[in-house]
């Protein structure tokens, strides 16, 4: 029972931080944002990989209220509101911001990760060129 009620929390808080997370993208520039995401960091940081729990319990949980929320979360929604999360509960995590050429297209992702865990974002970061990270 107690699980279900923290996976019920988890849920809320990530719906609720997407919907921020949707907000200050819409109405708030770049520059005024890049503070939330924590200080920029060298090209390749080398951290030891230390697996818990509660990275995986975020990423499910924002996962779920990614795909019930009537706004846009893309990856950049979702990293921001993962880390949101992370900061609210004191746990590292490093935003990525990447770049790929598609033909004559060129694409942009953004990633969450918190102590080796992928926690938004998994899917084809190693087709991305990584230009920026931020890590509080």
């Amino acid at each position: 029972m107690k699980k279900v009620f923290t996976a019920t929390l988890l849920f809320t808080e990530a719906w609720c931080w997407l919907g921020v997370a949707r907000l200050l993208l819409v109405f708030m520039p770049f520059r005024k944002i890049v503070p939330l995401l924590g200080d920029s960091i060298p090209a390749d940081p080398t951290a030891p990989v230390t697996k818990t729990i509660r990275p995986q319990r975020i990423r499910a949980a924002i996962r779920r209220a990614a795909a019930c929320a009537p706004w846009r979360t893309k990856c950049f929604e979702q990293a921001l509101a993962g880390k949101l999360m992370l900061r609210y509960r004191k746990l590292p995590g490093v935003v990525f911001f990447g770049v790929n050429k598609n033909g004559n297209k060129m694409n942009a992702h953004a990633w969450l990760e918190c102590n080796g865990i992928i926690v938004t974002g998994h899917t084809g970061i190693d087709e991305y060129t990584v230009i920026a990270r931020f890590k509080s």
